[in-house]
C-alpha cells in the first residue's frame, strides 16, 4: 500500500488539526466579514443580516485560499504536538520509522491540498469574487445608490504588421466601449527598397473627447486629427478598425486575483498579442502552480519545530521560531511577486524562487537534526 498503518494514523491527526484550524479560521473570516459588509455596504443601503452573510459567503473561497498554507502550518504543529505529548513519536522511533517516513503524511497531505488550492479553489474564489461584485453592485444600485464602475488611467496598443496604434485614455466605463479623452499615437512600418524593415516612424495623433468600440471598429467622436507638416484638423467623428475586443477589455483591468488558474493561460497568450504587459498574471499563474511546493514548506516548518522531545524543554521557543519563519517565507513570496509584476525578477524566478528555497531549507533542517 501506498502509506503503512502508521502513516494512516498520521493523516487523520493532520486532518483533525486541519479541520479545527479551519472551522476557527472560517468563523473568524465569516463574522469580520459580515460585520466588514454590514458596515460599508449597510452603511449606504438598507442590507439585512442574510445578505450581509451571502455576500461573504461569495467571497469565503478566496479568503480561505489565502490563509490556507497558515492552517497546513498550523494542523501540522498540532498534530505533530499531540504524537509528541503522547510520546507516540518516541513509539513510533523505536518502531524503526525514520522522521522522513513518519514526515511523509504531512507532504503528501500539503501537496494535495496544493493542487486542490490551484485546481478547484482559485478558479471557484475567482468566480464567485466576481459574483460578489456584481451581487454589490445589484444590491446599491437597488438602494437607489450610484455605482461607478469605469477604470481610470488606461492604457491599450494595437497593430498588425505594418502599422502599431498606441491608445490612451483617462477613464472607460464598466462595459468597456466607452473611452473618454482619448489620445491616439499611430506609427506605420519603414520600408526600404519596397522591404520592411525593424523601424516605425510617426503618421498622426489623435486627440478626441470619446471613443467607443462598435462592430470592429473605433467611433471617434470631437477629434482633433495632427498630421506631419499640416495643419491640426477637427472632426465631428472618424472610424478606425480594430481587433480590441470589450469584453476582453473588461479583464484586462481587473487583477489577477478574480482570474481563475484554468483561464490564465489563455487570457496571458491574448493579452501578448495585444501588446500589453502580462508579467502581473504570469506571476500569478507561476505562483499558483508553485502552490504545492509552497504547502509542502509550511507543512514541513509546522513539523519540524515540532519533533523535539517535550521533556528536552524548549518546544514552546521552536514553535515560535516556526511561525516566524512561516511569516517570513509568506512575506518574501509577496514582495518576490511584486517584483515579479513589476518586471524587476522574471515571472518564474518571482514565483517558484521563495517556494523552493523554503522548502530546501526545511529539508536541509530535517536531515542536519534527524541524519547527523
Amino acid at each position: 500500500m501506498f502509506l503503512t498503518r502508521i502513516q494512516r494514523y498520521i493523516i487523520l491527526q493532520l486532518l483533525s488539526g486541519l479541520a479545527l484550524v479551519l472551522a476557527v479560521f472560517t468563523a473568524t473570516i465569516l463574522l469580520v466579514d459580515v460585520v466588514e459588509q454590514l458596515r460599508t455596504v449597510g452603511g449606504d443601503v438598507d442590507l439585512s443580516p442574510i445578505n450581509a452573510v451571502g455576500l461573504s459567503f461569495m467571497k469565503l473561497p478566496g479568503l480561505i485560499e489565502q490563509t490556507l498554507p497558515f492552517a497546513i502550518l498550523i494542523a501540522a504543529m498540532i498534530a505533530y504536538s499531540r504524537l509528541n505529548a503522547r510520546s507516540e513519536l518516541s513509539v513510533i522511533r523505536a518502531s524503526g520509522l525514520s522522521a522522513w517516513q513518519f514526515l511523509t503524511p504531512v507532504i503528501v497531505l500539503s501537496v494535495v491540498l496544493g493542487l486542490f488550492s490551484m485546481m478547484v479553489l482559485n478558479p471557484l474564489g475567482a468566480r464567485l469574487s466576481n459574483q460578489f461584485e456584481q451581487s454589490r453592485n445589484s444590491i446599491l444600485i437597488t438602494g437607489g445608490m450610484r455605482v461607478d464602475s469605469s477604470r481610470e488611467d488606461v492604457w491599450l496598443r494595437q497593430g498588425d504588421g505594418n502599422t502599431q496604434i498606441v491608445i490612451s485614455a483617462q477613464s472607460v466605463d464598466e462595459t468597456g466601449q466607452i473611452f473618454r479623452d482619448v489620445k491616439m499615437l499611430e506609427e506605420g512600418r519603414v520600408y526600404q527598397d519596397g522591404r520592411p524593415t525593424d523601424r516605425y516612424e510617426f503618421v498622426r495623433r489623435i486627440d478626441a473627447e470619446r471613443a467607443r468600440i462598435i462592430d470592429g471598429f473605433w467611433q471617434i467622436e470631437n477629434l482633433t486629427e495632427n498630421l506631419p507638416g499640416r495643419p491640426p484638423e477637427q472632426m465631428d467623428t472618424l472610424a478606425i478598425p480594430t481587433d480590441l475586443d470589450p469584453d476582453r477589455l473588461l479583464d484586462r483591468f481587473t487583477s489577477p486575483n478574480t482570474i481563475g488558474f484554468w483561464k490564465l493561460p489563455g487570457f496571458i497568450r491574448q493579452t501578448s498579442q495585444a501588446g500589453l504587459d502580462s508579467s502581473r498574471f504570469m506571476v500569478r499563474l507561476h505562483g499558483l502552480t508553485a502552490m504545492p511546493v509552497f504547502f509542502t514548506a509550511m507543512g514541513l516548518i509546522g513539523a519540524i519545530v515540532c519533533l523535539r522531545l517535550s521533556r528536552l524543554g524548549g518546544t514552546s521557543r521552536l514553535v515560535a521560531a516556526g511561525a516566524l519563519a512561516a511569516a517570513a517565507v509568506f512575506f518574501i513570496m509577496q514582495f518576490s511577486s511584486s517584483l515579479g509584476a513589476s518586471g524587476a525578477l522574471p515571472p518564474l524566478v518571482a514565483a517558484w524562487a521563495p517556494a523552493v528555497f523554503a522548502l530546501f531549507a526545511s529539508l536541509a533542517v530535517l536531515a542536519y537534526r534527524e541524519d547527523g
